[in-house]
């Protein structure tokens, strides 16, 4: 497997994740009058974009969950996303949360954001690692 290849894809599939949450953001704002949408800053897309590519280089040093056989693509996909949030953003994020003294609905938007992060690299990098084999 091409690590160039699978870095490019990590780091788009990051975008991606900022994008969705961006047009979902935007529906809820759309449907319940007086939402405040939080701006998209530049630098949340790259740090985004940054934890994909090394979610990508991640996935490539464990060649892609080897020992996880007899299973389809995207289960792979799913448990290495889930097992990266669950070990990298979620105590990142609740960490730097109660120093800071952030609600509980903040907590969970960030969160949600690095969840969607995880689990689109990770399906797009077990899928592109499927598709190369």
């Amino acid at each position: 497997m091409d690590l160039t290849y699978l870095m490019l894809t990590g780091g788009l599939s990051g975008l991606v994740s900022v994008l969705l949450h961006s047009v979902l953001a935007s529906a809820r704002a759309a449907v319940r009058p007086g939402a405040l949408v939080p701006p998209l800053q530049a630098s949340d897309a790259l740090l985004h974009m940054l934890y994909g590519t090394g979610f990508a280089l991640l996935f490539w040093l464990s060649w892609g969950l080897a020992a996880v056989v007899d299973v389809p693509w995207w289960v792979r996909g799913l448990s290495f996303g889930s097992l990266c949030w669950l070990s990298f953003a979620v105590p990142s994020v609740v960490g730097v949360a109660l120093a800071r003294g952030l609600p509980v609905s903040t907590i969970a938007a960030l969160a949600s954001r690095w969840a969607t992060t995880s689990v689109v690299a990770g399906l797009a990098c077990a899928w592109s690692w499927e598709r190369m084999l």
